[in-house]
């Protein structure tokens, strides 16, 4: 990106495409899409002009829409990582420039012109992101950006529509593409947001040295929230299925003393807040999970999400399989340990019968097997354990 310019290279050649920069005046800030050869990019007022978002297709260049922003002061770009969505968060200002609110932009890729949205916030919002794999997204607003309690929204770009039971005619369900509130967490201490790969599940976190390291694990589904704390954690990374999460306190590689080495590691948690394993360095500076592609493509998770209960009930039936052909191990090991245990009885007991005749003559004479050789007295004994007076 230079001065009124975005420069796109082919990474076959090296070179610049179509031997020409795109021409972006005024260009702040510019995105590709995760997916597609897209991109999008802002631009501020000058002149009479408005600011303007832009989306572009290359290689052809094509202007496939344009948002124009009045009253802008700034703005930051976050893609849905399948590029199905784009939210614009927009800084904007009072005619006097003296207040500042927010609103988001949001532009659906997969529908006919690219459709916008706009959602007015009157809070400030610190931090936005898209559920992977999902239509949903969330962010964290309060009243004052210095806020240490802040609310958590989610929302979802579609929505489910239930239209009732009549006559003959039973209940339907139709999903409409419409932007709408989930639900909304108020008074959390948290700053940062960072959702499961698979979706549905969200970490709230409060990272930073002078942050509290409270971990909020939270469902959206079934609203189950687990809290944790991490203390002066400073990241936070799911592993590429969102199994397992890893919180981290990690130094920076390069520099002298870290006042704060003492805590230096990382935990591991799984999806639902279960500590899983904890680990302590004197010097720790990094932690990555190694990448992993999905072996599924879209059509065949989709499948697999759709025929779920059936795969449930051939995970349970083989589970229970399992169980009882470990239970009959189990089993069978015990009977091998009883019977060896017997035969080891009556094997001694054999033994001590043959030398019955020996012992006893070692003994001059005395069986001590002979129960007329003992004399038996009974004793009884008597224990108050606890008494009790009435006075009558």
């Amino acid at each position: 990106m230079g001065k009124d310019i975005i420069s796109v290279y082919d990474t076959q050649t090296m070179k610049l495409l179509d031997s020409r920069s795109l021409i972006a005046s005024g260009i702040q800030e510019f995105q590709f899409s995760p997916t597609a050869n897209i991109l999008a990019y802002w631009s501020p007022e000058s002149s009479n002009s408005p600011a303007h978002v832009d989306i572009i297709e290359l290689p052809s260049r094509n202007k496939l829409r344009q948002k124009n922003l009045f009253n802008v002061t700034k703005c930051s770009m976050v893609w849905h990582n399948e590029g199905t969505y784009l939210a614009v968060k927009v800084t904007r200002h009072t005619k006097s420039k003296k207040t500042l609110f927010n609103n988001l932009e949001l532009f659906r890729f997969k529908e006919p012109g690219i459709p916008i949205e706009m959602l007015e916030i009157k809070d400030a919002v610190m931090a936005l992101a898209w559920e992977p794999r999902g239509d949903r997204f969330a962010m964290i607003h309060a009243e004052n950006p210095s806020s240490t309690k802040v609310n958590v929204s989610f929302y979802g770009m579609k929505k489910t529509v239930v239209t009732p039971a009549k006559g003959k005619k039973k209940q339907e369900s139709t999903v409409v593409n419409e932007l709408h509130l989930i639900e909304t967490l108020s008074g959390k201490q948290c700053n940062c947001i960072f959702w499961s790969p698979a979706g549905q599940n969200i970490i709230l976190a409060s990272l930073g040295d002078s942050a509290s390291g409270a971990l909020e694990f939270y469902d959206l589904n079934t609203k189950a929230l687990v809290m944790k704390e991490h203390y002066r954690s400073n990241q936070v990374l799911w592993d590429p299925s969102g199994r397992t999460v890893v919180s981290v306190v990690s130094q920076p590689i390069h520099g002298g003393h870290f006042k704060f080495s003492m805590d230096n590691g990382y935990i591991l948690w799984n999806f639902q807040g279960k500590l899983l394993h904890q680990q302590s360095f004197e010097t720790f500076y990094q932690f990555q999970w190694r990448p992993r592609h999905s072996l599924l493509n879209e059509e065949e998770r989709s499948k697999v999400i759709k025929n779920l209960k059936k795969y449930e009930r051939e995970f349970d039936r083989a589970d229970k399989e399992l169980a009882l052909k470990l239970q009959l191990q189990a089993t069978k090991a015990k009977r091998s340990l009883r019977t060896d245990f017997r035969e080891k009885i009556f094997r001694l007991k054999e033994l001590k019968r043959q030398q019955k005749e020996a012992r006893i003559a070692l003994m001059n004479g005395y069986d001590s097997d002979d129960e007329q050789n003992y004399v038996t007295k009974e004793v009884n004994i008597e224990t108050i354990l606890s008494s009790k007076e009435e006075v009558v």
